[in-house]
Formats: structure tokens, sequence, C-alpha cells
């Protein structure tokens, strides 16, 4: 049995798969402590956490971003931010340590996003795992990224350079821990081979599925209605829950099948559904639904491509439509697409266009051929158990990282 303490990052997104690691790690017998802000906290005592409730601020997104402002504000925004978040990242390591003294546990795992976490495991010299909610992070994927972006020329000066060391994705304390747990497959990690063995891609870490409570946050799954979901075709709609599509996407997706055979089912998470007034009888919307029972039923899924829900999708067998909007997304949106798992969709295509295609990818052979082979590989993983034994293993490593 060992001592583990848990530093999530104050996201659905993240906490999610820490979630599913802490469920795993405490029906193996080990104690789990886990030191996360109060709206996540009945979260983790919910699968036998003790939990530590912590202040932190806050990461949400309303819909979509507000008008750019002029430069100068911009850069006092950026610094104000800088500050605040250096503030607050001392602050939670300090914190954190004190926990540390406490609980004395054998590991500490902190999400890449959450930093407080390496920092406290560093300055009470006790072993540091790192982990990854979406696809991990080096200088080559960010080469890469670039590469994308920019002339040829640019990427050589900045391989030249090595200015990509600073950045905070490659100095960070998180991301030099001795083990990495990334919620990953190889298929979905940009430059998979230039990973070394601290990297351990053990996703997907999800929950258990066909549990229709749901999380914390989400609605009374009693008003869903699942005899029509059940029996189908049903369209399940999310596009996040850090940032969502607005109420004129959705009343767009509601347009488009009004009055057909189609149940649609919509999680509209920062968007009220009260802005997108009168549904059509076939339609159903709610700020958050159980995504996983939704989606053991659904013959499409219109996604943002956020790591979380592509592992879903691709566990269940899912065609995706996909809608990303940041960065990582639109790069699982790419590999998604080219492993034959979905389509691209514009999120600004009128309602028969988004039609027709949804249609078409649901009677797809092809996306439902490469499905059901991605399917078998990601359902095989076992992403909890297998991050776990890493745990294990790296907890009964000596003082210097050896056995």
């Amino acid at each position: 049995m060992n001592r583990m303490l848990l530093a999530p990052f104050p996201l659905h997104g993240h906490v999610s798969p820490m979630a599913a690691l802490a469920a795993e790690l405490t029906d193996r017998g080990h104690e789990v402590t886990v030191a996360v802000c109060p709206p996540f906290a009945e979260t983790f005592r919910a699968v036998g956490c003790e939990v530590t409730e912590v202040a932190i601020e806050p990461r949400a997104s309303a819909g979509k971003p507000p008008p750019a402002p002029g430069i100068a504000a911009s850069a006092r925004a950026a610094r104000a931010t800088r500050r605040r978040t250096a503030d607050e990242r001392g602050r939670l390591a300090a914190r954190l340590a004190e926990e540390i003294g406490r609980a004395r546990p054998h590991v500490v795992v902190a999400d890449a996003m959450a930093p407080w976490g390496a920092d406290a495991a560093r300055a009470t010299g006790t072993r540091c795992a790192s982990m990854y909610a979406t696809y991990a992070l080096n200088e080559e994927v960010i080469l890469a990224d670039v590469a994308r972006r920019a002339a040829p020329r640019t990427v050589r000066l900045l391989r030249r350079s090595q200015l990509l060391r600073r950045h905070p994705a490659v100095r960070d304390p998180a991301a030099r821990a001795g083990l990495v747990l990334v919620n990953s497959i190889p298929e979905l990690q940009p430059e998979h081979a230039s990973f070394g063995d601290r990297y351990r891609f053990v996703g997907p870490l999800r929950p258990a599925v066909g549990d229709r409570g749901g999380s914390g946050a989400a609605d009374d799954p009693g008003e869903l209605p699942w005899d029509r979901i059940e029996k189908g075709p049903t369209l399940y709609v999310s596009t996040g829950t850090f940032s969502t599509r607005g109420a004129e996407f959705f009343r767009t997706v509601a347009e488009a099948f009004a009055s057909t055979e189609w149940c649609v089912v919509l999680a509209t998470s920062h968007t009220d559904p009260a802005e997108l007034g009168e549904l059509p009888e076939n339609v159903t919307a709610r700020r958050y639904v159980p995504q996983s029972a939704v989606l053991e039923h659904a013959d499409v899924f219109l996604t943002h491509a956020g790591m979380n829900s592509a592992l879903e999708a691709l566990v269940l067998g899912v065609p995706m439509a996909l809608v990303p909007s940041f960065w990582d997304q639109r790069t699982i949106a790419a590999r998604l697409v080219a492993m034959g798992a979905g389509v691209a969709v514009d999120p600004a295509a009128p309602a028969a266009e988004l039609r027709e295609t949804i249609t078409g990818l649901a009677a797809d052979p092809k996306v439902r051929a490469a499905l059901t082979a991605l399917s078998a590989g990601a359902a095989r993983t076992d992403g909890p158990a297998c991050a776990v034994r890493e745990l294990e293993k790296y907890a009964a490593w000596g003082p210097a990282g050896r056995r």
C-alpha cells in the first residue's frame, strides 16, 4: 500500500482523468489525498479520497472570448496575469508542502498545468510524477506546431538557437518529473517517437462506462429522453466545458435536425439552454449531461476534439464530427481525421450542410471500419490500471531513482 498526494488542475477536462486515476488507486487499497479547490472536492470524496481544500483561482470561460483589447491594454493584462499566476503558484506550493509534511506521500502526482504540485515535491524531497490531461509537450512537438504556421527558416533558427528549452512546457519541474503519465494513446501523440522512457501513454483515463449519474456538475440524468436516446439514431453534441460554442451554433444544430428521426442531445455548458429559445420536440438541451452514458448510444458525436472526449469516442467506436476551438484541439482533430475516425466540420456551416455531413458520417462504412479497429485497441489499454501499475513501480524506486 502506498500513500499518494494528487494535485489536479481546476478544469473539468483535467479533473476527470485525475479522478479516474484516484478511483483506481483507492480501489487497489492505496491511501489518496487530493489537494483541490472546493468546486471539485466532492468528485474526489465520492471515490474514497481524503480531500484537502485549497483556494485556487477558477479557470473558466463563458462562451466565446471577448474582442481583443488594444496592444497597451493587452500588455498590462498579460503582466498582471503573470504576477497573479506566480503569486498563486508560490502560495499553493507552500500549502502543498505543508500537506506533504502531514500526509507523507510516497509520490506526488501533479497535473502538468499545476506546477505548484511539482514545486512542493521538489521542496520537500518527495518523488514526483507528472500527468498530462492531453498530449504531452516537448521541443519537437512545439517545433512541429511552429512548422505548420511558419517558414522553414524560422523552424531552423529556433532549433539552432535552442530557445525552446526556455519554454515553460520544457523547463518546468513538472516536465522533468521521473515519471510522466499521459492521458493519450500513441496515435494521438504528436512526435510520439521523440519521447523517452519517462513517458507512459496510459490513456484513456476515464470513469466506468454506463453511469447515468455523471459527475457532480451534471444535470439530473432522469430528465433526458433515455428511451429515444437508446432507440436512435442519436446525435450527441458537446463543444467543451472550458469554452463552448454560443447559442447560434446550437440553434443551427437544432434547426438541422428538426422534425427528423434523429434524437439530438445538446450539452451547452456555459451557454444557457434558455438562450436557444423553443427547441424541436426531438432536441434536448442541458448545460451538462452524463457524457459516457449518452455516448454509449450515440451514432455521431459532434465534438470540440478535447482529449477526454476524443478518447471516449474512440473506445466506444462513435464517429466524430469535429469543431475544435484551441490549438491542442485542432491538432487532435487533424489526427482523428487522418486516422479515419471522423471529419472536420465548419462551425459556421448552414443547417442543411451540417445535417448532410453528419448523416453521411453516420453511414460511412470506411469510418465504421476504422473505428472498429481503433476502438479495440483503445479499450484494451485500461488507462487507470496501467497508470496505477506505473505509479506502484515508481514508488518502489530507491532515492536515486533506481530500484
